[in-house]
């Protein structure tokens, strides 16, 4: 078992219907910044 889990899930908004239909996870210590595509 991970002793602490660096890896967070991150819910992504589709821009034309604005539902949250997407999930992918994000290294908090490789991008500690917010997730913009």
């Amino acid at each position: 078992m991970a002793r602490g889990d660096v890896r967070v899930a991150a819910t992504l908004a589709c821009e034309t219907c604005k539902r949250r239909n997407y999930q992918t996870k994000k290294n908090k210590r490789n991008t500690p910044d917010r997730l913009t595509i």
